[in-house]
């Protein structure tokens, strides 16, 4: 009896390029991943092409997690690599191939590819298969050498997010844009995939509230750095409300947010950012961080 699909799906349905293997890479093939890796210091699950006499050829990482106001995964690529020995010979494009058709199975709302700065070959091979550059990234690489008050304005208090901040947490990402507004059709998903991401113990999220109020947000992800097992926090989102703005609260959230990944043992901090929103990234870069790249990104419906 067949009780699974008759031909293969997702990733494993990609065709590719002749006399190379693509396959999901074991733990047997750290030294390969390492190898590919070079200086890049990554986070993700690793898939693996190789040529026909088995030498590591290419090294996709690709990994799904959870956004605010958000009903559905996001696909998430840190890495893609081809050795230089192998370039111009299809392998990054079908290892994109191979995250884009897994990306499509998960039924996931955005495939996101993180390219560093000046990876000018990187960039024209996302254009020609569909992707947009939409963010800047930035990075904090030395957290634990750095003062980290989180004071606030008179009146404002900073605290855990809570469950119980499902709407106002909403509403203040929503003030991130039209692509962060959930639709009303899929608030029972988005709100489990918030308490998801609230009840993950090892992450620090915050809000700023004055009067009862929840007047700001700093999500904080602690994850692993693959090359050097080192920890690092994300800070998927930091939004203030705009009728708030100009109080320093955003330099307070993002400074205690830091303080607190410190505590977990983060040693080193990454964000994204709208082209647009200068003076985000003026606080970025007032607290440390640097430009450090972008991510390219394909879009389905939420």
């Amino acid at each position: 009896m067949n009780i699974g699909p008759d031909r293969p799906v997702g990733g494993l349905a990609v065709r590719p390029p002749s006399n190379v293997e693509l396959r999901p890479a074991g733990r047997e093939d750290l030294p390969a991943v390492l190898m590919l890796l070079g200086e890049r210091e990554v986070t993700g699950r690793p898939s693996l092409a190789e040529t026909a006499e088995g030498e590591p050829a290419g090294l996709l990482l690709l990994s799904f997690r959870r956004r605010l106001n958000f009903a559905t995964w996001e696909g998430w690529v840190p890495e893609l690599v081809v050795a230089q020995a192998h370039r111009r010979k299809g392998i990054g494009r079908a290892l994109l191939r191979v995250a884009i058709e897994e990306w499509r199975l998960r039924g996931a709302h955005r495939l996101s590819v993180e390219l560093g700065s000046g990876e000018d070959a990187g960039a024209a091979l996302l254009s020609t298969m569909g992707f947009e550059k939409a963010l800047l990234r930035f990075s904090l690489d030395e957290i634990a050498n750095r003062s980290a008050s989180g004071r606030v304005s008179p009146g404002a208090e900073i605290r855990s997010l809570a469950e119980a901040d499902f709407a106002a947490a909403s509403r203040l990402v929503a003030e991130m844009g039209p692509l962060r507004s959930p639709l009303p059709d899929r608030m029972d998903a988005v709100e489990r995939a918030f308490r998801e991401i609230v009840r993950k113990p090892a992450d620090a999220s915050l809000v700023a509230e004055e009067g009862g109020t929840v007047i700001g947000i700093c999500t904080l992800e602690i994850r692993t750095d693959l090359r050097s097992n080192s920890i690092e926090a994300w800070i998927p989102e930091l939004v203030v409300s705009e009728a708030f703005r100009g109080r320093g609260l955003g330099r307070a959230l993002l400074q205690s947010g830091l303080r607190l990944a410190r505590e977990r043992g983060a040693g080193r901090a990454a964000l994204e950012s709208g082209p647009q929103r200068a003076t985000a990234q003026a606080l970025y870069r007032s607290v440390g961080f640097e430009p450090a790249g972008s991510f390219f990104t394909l879009l389905r419906d939420r």
